[in-house]
């Protein structure tokens, strides 16, 4: 099999695997639709300058989950604080192995969820999740 150099350009600019190939959802999207999350990795953060983001727990690199549903399996969505901590335990439960969990999750059948529009106590919006 030849190199394929597009795939390879292609797959460098993206932030996680599961990116690739696959078209951004926006959050008008996914709110108030019953969907199946199959699939899970992590991406980086970065401030509005590019630089990297550190999670001020640990000093690491901070970042975020992204998810696939079942419904919409053209396309990723970039999960917001609450469902990336829903996404780090996942990992957690397999020695923060994100690879093996996504494969146990889609391998399961994946988890139905609802995400909502909401705000937080300082007026900022925040999209909630309901497990279904």
């Amino acid at each position: 099999m030849a190199f394929n150099f597009r795939q390879t350009a292609q797959e460098s600019t993206l932030l996680c695997k599961l990116m690739s190939n696959r078209t951004k959802l926006d959050t008008d999207d996914v709110v108030g639709k019953e969907l199946t999350i199959i699939a899970f990795d992590f991406a980086p953060k970065f401030d509005q300058d590019g630089t990297p983001v550190a999670d001020p727990s640990t000093g690491e690199a901070d970042k975020f989950g992204v998810v696939v549903f079942k419904e919409l399996p053209d396309n990723y969505y970039n999960v917001g604080t609450v469902f990336t901590k829903v996404c780090k335990n996942w990992a957690a439960g397999f020695s923060d192995d994100a690879e093996a969990a996504s494969a146990a999750l889609a391998k399961e059948g994946g988890v139905k969820v609802r995400f909502t529009m909401g705000r937080t106590k300082k007026g900022n919006n925040l999209v909630s999740v309901e497990i279904i």
